[in-house]
């Protein structure tokens, strides 16, 4: 489900030789391509090969789980050549409880998350934390393992008014007068790796566009992979700050990401996207995690979907 008033937007595979760092523009040309559109976009793909699988199963705690890869192939608009690119959001067909197994994450409407109890998920109200209640509305849902990414990415892409926005005369985040929403109301049929319902959403908006921050992850066998940071998003009417070269915002996303997490190899620039070569710096951090659709705290893990009459926790 997707309730919107204002829409209107602002403005290669993992074994592809050309990777990209940086902030680009992208427009969605597809979602899960079959070999015919892969071809279309320069995928050298013999013909009479099997089709892409884009859902697996999984074992958790005894029990299969569901998952599906959501792979938008998007063009980027910052070249005289626009080259084409995945981007990748896995989901589960499991709800998002923490390590311990006593909270759940919950989902609004507005794309908005929090850490709930059962007892809050049973009595449907408001988690309450030691600074005030949480920034979540009456009639949230429990949230599936990838749900908050797909959607935050949805939303920005779609240009969809968010709950809070930035007011510059008052210097606050106040709440929107026609906030949006936007829901994916058949994650079952999602998670077998039916996007059609995320189509009909794009399809809405064909020629928008969203900045996304470009990055490479490097394994430790020294192979390198095209990903991006799924945390945060520019509109594609940002600028560059022409004192520093920088996009102020994605300085700061890259900023704070870093700061919470060491060890696996990942590398972002805040600058104008370009190609990548293998001189490049390498930056240290620890979130594969991030880009592969999974929970992105350490402390977090997921458990298997319950029966219907149960809560996952």
């Amino acid at each position: 489900m997707i309730d919107n008033t204002n829409t209107t937007n602002n403005g290669t595979s993992e074994s592809s030789i050309k990777k990209y760092i940086g902030v680009a523009s992208i427009n969605i040309v597809a979602i899960n391509p079959n070999n015919e559109k892969l071809r279309k976009y320069g995928w050298q793909i013999p013909e009479g090969a099997d089709e892409p699988t884009y859902t697996a199963e999984i074992e958790r705690d005894g029990k299969k789980v569901k998952t599906c890869r959501v792979r938008f192939l998007v063009q980027m608009k910052d070249f005289d050549v626009t080259p084409v690119i995945p981007i990748d959001f896995w989901v589960h067909n499991e709800y998002d409880v923490n390590k311990d197994g006593n909270k759940c994450r919950i989902i609004d409407s507005y794309g908005r998350t929090a850490w709930a109890t059962k007892d809050d998920v049973r009595a449907k109200r408001i988690p309450q934390y030691s600074n005030g209640p949480a920034s979540i509305s009456e009639g949230y849902s429990l949230c599936h393992v990838g749900e908050d990414k797909l959607i935050a990415f949805l939303f920005k892409y779609l240009n969809i008014t968010p709950y809070r926005v930035f007011d510059r005369t008052k210097n606050e985040m106040v709440e929107s007068k026609n906030p949006g929403r936007l829901t994916i109301d058949d994650w079952t049929k999602l998670c077998n790796g039916d996007v059609s319902e995320i189509a009909e959403y794009v399809a809405l908006q064909p020629d928008n566009c969203v900045k996304v921050i470009l990055g490479i992850r490097t394994t430790e066998d020294n192979k390198t992979y095209q990903t991006f940071f799924s945390d945060g998003y520019l509109s594609n009417g940002s600028f560059v700050d022409p004192g520093s070269g920088e996009y102020a915002q994605a300085r700061k996303l890259i900023d704070k990401f870093m700061e919470s997490y060491q060890g696996a190899s990942l590398q972002f620039s805040s600058k104008p996207v370009s190609e990548w070569t293998e001189t490049a710096t390498e930056v240290k951090d620890n979130s594969n995690d991030l880009f592969t659709g999974e929970t992105d705290s350490s402390d977090e893990e997921t458990v298997t979907d319950p029966d219907d009459e149960e809560l996952p926790f």
